[in-house]
């Protein structure tokens, strides 16, 4: 990650998390009720998107493949979350194949793990609809990284790929 620059990288798989958040929850036990607990809490806890929503409700349909954002600054969100999460085949799907890097997945898989993602704050966000081909959105990321508390100022530009919405860059 490129405080300054305002370029982020890429996350990875983090233990402590818990389950994987495209694990579905299938009628268990009550031993495997204990094991699934941050699963079902991280369901039911406020999305780290800063939507306001239950995570399941929100950007995790978008993760395990149910949906597909309507918008660009949907998915800002979900990619967000996913940094957050620590989801690299989300962030390199949802990434434009005109400016993905060939090697983005091992960026990513070297990067998530270093960083403590806090907060997402939308300044703005022009055309990116559900009927456009393009869009921009500008925000405020904040994560811990080396422990240091960062701040990631970024004016993301979007467009549509094969009629989903992917990540293009952030020279908006």
């Amino acid at each position: 990650m490129e405080s300054d620059q305002g370029q982020v990288s890429h996350r990875q798989k983090c233990p402590s998390l818990g389950p994987r958040p495209n694990q579905l929850i299938h009628p268990m036990d009550h031993q495997d009720q204990q094991e699934d607990r941050p699963l079902r809490i991280r369901l039911r806890s406020d999305c780290p998107c800063g939507s306001q929503q239950a995570y399941n409700d929100c950007c995790r349909p978008y993760h395990i493949g149910k949906a597909q954002p309507k918008t660009a600054e949907q998915l800002m969100r979900a990619r967000y979350s996913a940094f957050f999460f620590r989801l690299p085949d989300f962030l390199v799907s949802t990434t434009h194949p005109d400016t993905r890097e060939k090697n983005l997945r091992a960026e990513l898989e070297s990067f998530l793990p270093t960083a403590m993602w806090r907060s997402l704050n939308i300044l703005s966000s022009s055309k990116g609809g559900p009927k456009d081909n393009k869009g921009k959105v500008e925000f405020v990321a904040q994560c811990h990284e080396d422990g240091q508390l960062r701040e990631l100022y970024e004016h993301s530009r979007f467009r549509r790929h094969k009629g989903q919405w992917k990540y293009l860059d952030a020279k908006g």
